[in-house]
């Protein structure tokens, strides 16, 4: 018995000499004393085929001493690592958990106090190879003097197979406290702004809360300056599920250096980015310099797809005019103007609703909604009907008699062609207007209505110079038979553009809404065909007695066919050339020496297949983006996705198409304009990456 009760101790021994080698392969010894220590950790205790390693440098801090976060505020020393010594290792990247705010004698800091994680991701430049893990730390260790602190910590990790260390929990728990996209953390934000004078600039933030009511929310703010701002003033409002932070900053931010700002609220933490173009002051130079960019937007606007469907219907009707009067031609042009104000008017008003409630804001973004898909296509169509003389639009006579006795149709014609070509342009981002539009969603009320408001004068302004100069019109060609050819030609083109519909449709609410639009629009346009066909017959007769009542319900019926689609999530497949879109993976892909092409793009961005032809699919890019160390990234926004908003909204873009290369020479990217141009799509890759040279020489470091 006794000898059986050794055997069995010594197993038990042997089993728990194994488990703490186990558990200490995955952890070096403290190094400190003992005011503070620190000890490197990873979430596994061998090296596998997976490229990156998880780890974690935790600090301990006695009692009454603290540590200091990435931007210490207006004291202190951050950690600093130098991992030039590892080997196998290519570089590492730090994730921050939020710090607590520390005020000593009216200096701000941000620190750790007793025991903190700072998770690490490092990359290996050989998977499946050992790795010796040789960290250089400096940090600081304050009470009521500090204390520069000093830390060489090396661990050794062999081949193996996938499993977890005893240190992965920690690692985990630590990288929940890492500040994230506000949406993961149930919050919205409303806006970001900038007040006061220059000289005593304020930084002003509205938080909507969808997950419980706000406790003690702080502001951390990096960028502005040396040191860190006081902590916010802060309102509360609607049973405290709305905030407003009010933070006074020492100076406003370099112009082209964006603002972080790390919300810390108990246990909720998100991290905002201010982009670089809300970081200067209202100066009456840069809001003239936002006017004229919507300005030059909107005109431009009416040379792009978009809008050409519509652009060739105004032509005929001027052609149509060229035998009229002068002042029919003036009129027409004014409606036509009127009716592009109007809608653009009409757009800002909307979004500074939806700014207000917290919807997520972008241009064009109308298209990712079913029901806007299928009324633009009913809209079409019924144009489309109306070229082929199969529906005549205008108004009912008694009110069209009010408006005008000569030409109440033609004008209210021409405003709803207006308004037309007005929507159909929102899917398209001309330049400036992704600028100009930018600068409004940023700010207030007032901005969004002045620039929209200048963006519809820019694209109206062919027609009120035609309104203004109508004797141009006589130098387009004489009405005539040729004008029926054209017309049926035009009403073929509308059913192009709405055939795009329908397939945006298609891929926004799903096949079955699709198709049941299309055959209802189908039947719309053979039925007017049928009431229009100048055979009489006992068919054509009985159809065309409730015409008006049949027509509406056709067009009805699409309208709410779309309100029940349910949209796939669209995600390139992983055979493709294009990656899904994965903003975490961004620092570990530049850390490994790679060039990043990020391409946000919807299917019912024309401008974004325009780019795609044009310069995508170019053999000079094509070459270029398949050579080693170039990797391409597609976001797809043909729904809504506040996760890509948000994105966008970091370089102060609320509209696509939009692309980004990222690099070791250019980690915070390079945006590119939304036209693209092969030379500047090369030059961007060029200056971003990594020279073979560097590339070699880095590889080489033990």
């Amino acid at each position: 018995m006794a000898l059986a009760r050794l055997a069995i101790l010594l197993v038990l021994s042997a089993g728990l000499i194994t488990s703490t080698g186990s558990a200490r392969a995955a952890a070096t010894d403290w190094v400190g004393d003992s005011r503070a220590a620190v000890r490197l950790i990873t979430a596994a205790d061998n090296i596998t085929a997976d490229s990156t390693l998880e780890a974690g440098l935790e600090f301990r801090f006695a009692k009454g001493w603290h540590g200091y976060w990435r931007t210490p505020g207006d004291a202190g020393i951050p950690p600093t690592v130098d991992w030039s010594a590892s080997e196998n290792i290519w570089s590492g990247t730090i994730s921050w958990p939020a710090p607590h705010r520390l005020v000593i004698d009216g200096l701000q800091n941000s620190v750790y106090e007793s025991d903190v994680v700072l998770p690490v991701k490092l990359f290996l430049k050989h998977p499946q190879t050992v790795a010796r893990i040789r960290a250089s730390i400096t940090y600081a260790a304050c009470s009521e003097v500090c204390v520069p602190l000093q830390a060489d910590l090396t661990l050794a990790l062999p081949t193996g197979a996938e499993g977890t260390s005893a240190q992965s929990g920690l690692i985990n728990s630590a990288q929940g406290r890492v500040p994230g996209p506000p949406d993961a953390a149930g919050i919205d934000v409303i806006g970001t702004r900038f007040a006061g004078p220059a000289s005593e600039p304020t930084l002003v933030v509205d938080l909507k809360s969808r997950s419980g009511a706000f406790i003690r929310p702080d502001l951390l703010v990096e960028g502005a300056g040396n040191g860190m701002p006081p902590a916010p003033k802060v309102e509360l409002h609607d049973a405290d599920k709305v905030a407003r932070l009010t933070v006074r900053l020492a100076a406003l931010p370099p112009a082209g250096r964006p603002l972080t700002l790390t919300l810390i609220d108990e246990n909720r933490t998100a991290e905002i980015k201010v982009p670089a173009a809300q970081a200067i002051p209202e100066s009456g130079s840069l809001i003239f310099a936002a006017l004229l960019s919507a300005l030059l937007g909107g005109l431009i606007l009416n040379l792009m797809p978009c809008v050409l469907p519509v652009l060739s219907i105004k032509l005929f009707a001027f052609t149509r005019e060229a035998g009229g009067s002068l002042r029919d031609v003036r009129l027409g042009s004014a409606a036509t103007a009127a009716g592009i104000t109007f809608s653009f008017m009409l757009l800002a008003t909307s979004l500074i609703g939806l700014k207000w409630s917290g919807a997520t804001l972008g241009w064009g973004i109308q298209f990712q909604q079913p029901w806007f898909l299928a009324g633009m296509a009913v809209l079409t169509v019924l144009f489309a009907a109306n070229f082929f003389e199969w529906l005549p639009i205008g108004l009912p006579s008694s009110i069209a008699n009010v408006v005008s006795k000569r030409s109440g149709g033609p004008m209210i014609e021409a405003f709803v062609t207006g308004a037309f070509a007005t929507l159909l342009a929102t899917p398209c981002s001309a330049p400036f207007v992704g600028t100009a539009v930018g600068f409004a969603l940023a700010r207030g009320p007032s901005e969004i209505l002045a620039i929209f408001f200048c963006l519809g004068l820019g694209m109206a302004l062919p027609y009120w110079m035609a309104a203004l100069f109508p004797g141009c019109v006589r130098w387009l060609p004489r009405p005539g038979p040729w004008m029926l050819v054209v017309r049926k030609f035009l009403g073929v083109l509308l059913l192009g553009t709405a055939a795009w519909l329908i397939y945006v449709l298609w891929s926004t609410a799903g096949a079955w809404t699709a198709a049941v639009t299309a055959a209802l629009l189908a039947c719309l346009l053979g039925y007017r065909a049928l009431i229009s066909a100048p055979v009489g017959g006992q068919i054509a007769s009985l159809a065309s007695r409730r015409s008006g009542l049949i027509t509406a319900g056709l067009v009805v019926v699409p309208l709410i066919v779309s309100l029940s689609g349910v949209a796939p999530i669209s995600q390139p497949a992983a055979a493709q050339e294009w990656q899904a879109f994965d903003l975490d993976a961004l620092p570990g892909l530049i850390a490994g020496g790679n060039t990043v092409l990020v391409d946000v793009t919807a299917t019912w961005c024309l401008t974004c297949k325009v780019n795609d032809a044009r310069v995508l699919e170019n053999a000079e890019v094509r070459s270029r983006l398949q050579q080693p160390h170039v990797i391409r990234m597609r976001a797809d926004w043909s729904r809504p996705s506040p996760y890509i908003a948000d994105y966008l909204h970091r370089f102060a873009r609320y509209g696509i198409p939009f692309d980004v290369v990222y690099g070791p020479q250019q980690p915070d990217g390079e945006a590119l304009p939304e036209l693209l141009t092969t030379s500047a799509l090369l030059r961007a890759i060029d200056q971003a990456s990594v020279h073979d040279d560097i590339r070699k020489s880095a590889s080489s470091v033990p």
